[in-house]
């Protein structure tokens, strides 16, 4: 419709403007036939308009008139109309006409005669009046500037009736055409005014074409904007059904999580009261002491009303698994009383000073930091030197074979005496001041298996009880009884140690990873695309991890079976340390390492009777070659009057760990 209506407009404009056309040049072709005779019109009304009332009077008042002002006035009665007098002629035998007298009276009296001459309807000067005054163009007495002589009145009139017969030759011309042109534009007028409804209709149905494009176009944009709603709706469902996938198989496992943290929120203060007082008093004790303690603080908290653990373990409250497992790895005894050791050492605010008779620590801080490690001793010389290059590179320093007596040297150090010198954390050391690194770890170990350090050596450090215990050393006895009698399992064991530790590593990373992408999720988490992928793959990853440490544990459970085995060989040589340990009560010289006797127990089983290996059989006889071997060692240094001593000793421990 809207384009049937544009056509038939478009026809009709084309009609209108062809229309228009012809009717501007029949008025450009009027117009230029009316300035040839507009001159001479404007010129005679311009004298018209000249004339003075004096000019008109004096052609009134002359007696005898010239020829030439006789004509003018005869012309202007017939303009006018004006009827001439009758009067008798110059031979006395006829009448003629005589305009001078009738025009004297009627026109050159008229006090108005100018205003008519300049409204005179130039337009429309009767033919029979034109037949008379085409002639006098070629009177010679009808020049206007011969006139001009006689009356400036005479001549102004002159020009005009001049004028007045150009005009009315142009006009009969014009005058046609005029009519033409009026028709025409009568007739473009009504061929406007249908064209003004006709556009009026089109611009009727442009709007409403607009309007219908307006809903239209409202209508695809809410198609589009459903259209992305429903994109939107469809990876909401699929990130949605990912993270029910990828977060599905954590149920169980969180929500035992989530009530266990539960659990330790309400007893976190009594907890944390426990653990503080295990760091800053318990480190140098025993762990028969420390459990005592812990259990009388757990009794007394109860009853003070603090909440607290009932089943209190530092393990629990402050220990993660994975950095157990990394210490365990790294030549950390196995035993609760060395992990609580490196518990409180990894917390407390103070360099730690190690009791480590059997250098377990000792070898534990040099595996853990290897080649990021310098050794020290107070024995070497310009020893400060190496400790201020570990304080300033950020290294790890040990410091070995504490006595009793500290060096002064330290006790900056100790203090953490910092200060700032510019931007830069400076401590001083004896006469030098030395740039404090942050990474700059300090470790303190000694020999001595019961010293005495003051009370101001006791606030300075803490104090960490590494002697070796039952536990902790039965399990390093299995270790190398297992590895000597069955090299393989002790190095799969080792390995699925190594493994199992990393991938429960990794399996926290992603837990922690996951943690932190959902609580930094902001706004609709179904939209957040790099976190449900993120979350997806990390599933994945957490599956294959989770069955891969399934089957470690079942290739953990094979080893374990065969390492039981010889569980009773580690449990008897365990005892046995102790015993040969505790022979410097009989006499102080009496001291034996650890390492000797570890030397001692790898050569009872190279040299034990060989049997079928696991058999009850090799297993008396590494038990029979280790306290023969061990005993006569022992002798070799011992006074004789002890060797009986030594000999019961070792049959009663002997006894007592077979139950007889």
């Amino acid at each position: 419709e809207a384009s049937l209506t544009q056509a038939n407009v478009s026809k009709e404009e084309a009609i209108c403007s062809g229309q228009a056309q012809e009717a501007q040049t029949m008025k450009e072709e009027c117009q230029a036939d009316l300035e040839k005779a507009l001159p001479a019109l404007n010129a005679a009304l311009d004298a018209l308009k000249n004339l003075k009332k004096g000019d008109i009077v004096e052609v009134k008042n002359m007696k005898v008139p010239v020829e030439g002002v006789v004509t003018v006035s005869k012309a202007l009665c017939w303009c006018f109309g004006v009827a001439p007098k009758r009067v008798t002629s110059a031979d006395g035998r006829s009448k003629v006409d005589d305009y001078w007298e009738a025009s004297k009276k009627a026109l050159w009296g008229d006090s108005k005669l100018q205003d008519r001459l300049l409204s005179y309807d130039r337009d429309n000067i009767p033919n029979h009046v034109m037949a008379l005054l085409k002639p006098l163009e070629n009177d010679p007495h009808f020049d206007p500037e011969v006139i001009k002589k006689a009356s400036v009145a005479a001549f102004g009139i002159c020009k005009w009736i001049r004028a007045m017969i150009v005009y009315d030759a142009v006009i009969k011309v014009v005058a046609p055409r005029r009519a033409n042109l009026n028709q025409a534009e009568q007739d473009l007028q009504g061929v406007m005014a249908e064209l003004a409804q006709k556009k009026a209709e089109l611009r009727a149905v442009h709007e409403h074409v607009s309007a219908l494009m307006a809903q239209f176009e409202r209508a695809k944009n809410r198609k589009d904007e459903l259209q992305i709603e429903v994109e939107v709706c469809e990876k909401r469902l699929n990130r949605a059904e990912k993270l029910i996938n990828g977060l599905g198989g954590e149920k169980t496992r969180w929500y035992a999580s989530s009530k266990q943290l539960g659990q330790q929120y309400d007893s976190l203060t009594g907890d944390v009261l426990l653990s503080s007082g295990i760091i800053a008093y318990l480190g140098a004790f025993i762990g028969k002491y420390r459990t005592d303690c812990v259990e009388s603080w757990v009794k007394l908290t109860i009853k003070k009303g603090v909440p607290a653990s009932p089943e209190y373990s530092l393990r629990t409250v402050l220990g993660e698994e994975v950095s157990i497992r990394t210490w365990i790895i790294n030549r950390l005894p196995n035993d609760q009383v060395s992990v609580e050791n490196a518990l409180i050492l990894s917390h407390s605010r103070r360099w730690p000073l190690m009791i480590d008779p059997q250098m377990q620590a000792n070898a534990w801080v040099r595996k853990t930091y290897q080649a990021n490690l310098k050794v020290i001793r107070f024995t070497q010389q310009h020893y400060n030197r190496d400790l201020e290059a570990a304080i300033s590179g950020g290294k790890a320093a040990l410091i070995e074979n504490i006595q009793e007596a500290l060096d002064p040297l330290l006790e900056p150090l100790l203090l953490k005496a910092t200060f700032k010198a510019g931007n830069v954390v400076m401590i001083r050391l004896g006469d030098n001041t030395v740039e404090y690194h942050e990474e700059f770890r300090l470790f303190m170990t000694t020999k001595l298996p019961n010293p005495h350090y003051s009370p101001e050596v006791c606030v300075q450090v803490t104090l960490l009880n590494f002697m070796a215990t039952p536990d902790g050393l039965e399990d390093q006895m299995l270790g190398i009884v297992v590895a000597k009698e069955e090299a393989e399992t002790e190095r799969r064991r080792q390995m699925l140690v190594v493994e199992s530790a990393a991938s429960k590593s990794q399996l926290k990373e992603i837990e922690d990873r996951i943690l932190k992408l959902l609580s930094d999720a902001k706004g609709n988490i179904l939209d957040d695309e790099e976190l449900i992928n993120t979350l997806a793959t990390s599933r994945i990853a957490s599956q294959r991890i989770e069955e891969r440490l399934a089957d470690q544990e079942k290739i953990q459970a094979g080893v374990q079976a065969t390492r039981a085995v010889y569980v009773p060989v580690a449990i008897r040589a365990s005892a046995l340390f102790f015993v040969i340990s505790e022979l410097c009560m009989v006499e102080p010289m009496y001291q034996y390492s650890l390492d000797w006797f570890v030397n001692i127990f790898e050569s009872s089983i190279d040299t034990a009777e060989q049997c079928d290996k696991g058999s009850d059989k090799r297993l008396k006889a590494l038990q029979d070659r280790f306290i023969q071997l061990l005993f006569e060692k022992t002798c070799d240094s011992l006074f004789v009057k002890d060797t009986l001593m030594l000999s019961l000793l070792l049959c009663f421990k002997s006894m007592e760990v077979d139950m007889e």
